[in-house]
């Protein structure tokens, strides 16, 4: 039994993590860390900072073999990914 101030509690901790009620408690008993879920907006720019990756790797093969940018151009371009990673794993810790 939980009384109104408690339960009040546990409906916000299930908005914010998108568990049911069994789902939440149980995760709490053992002892698993209680995240909120992530944004939906957040999965998707993941997904886009993904794709951008891959389209850089693509870019960055064809260049090698065709000769088609200046090896400071490519370090650029792995300076940007590596940044954009490094923002990507914050926002992962976070939501994730």
């Amino acid at each position: 039994m939980v009384n109104e101030q408690e339960r009040k509690r546990l409906d916000e901790l299930c908005k914010q993590t998108g568990l049911c009620y069994s789902a939440l408690i149980r995760n709490l008993i053992m002892g698993v860390e209680i995240r909120e879920r992530p944004k939906v907006d957040f999965l998707e720019f993941r997904q886009s900072v993904d794709h951008i990756g891959i389209n850089i790797n693509q870019i960055a093969h064809w260049a090698n073999a065709n000769g088609g940018i200046t090896p400071e151009q490519f370090d650029e371009a792995k300076k940007l990914l590596k940044d954009v990673k490094l923002i990507v794993k914050g926002m992962s810790k976070k939501w994730l």
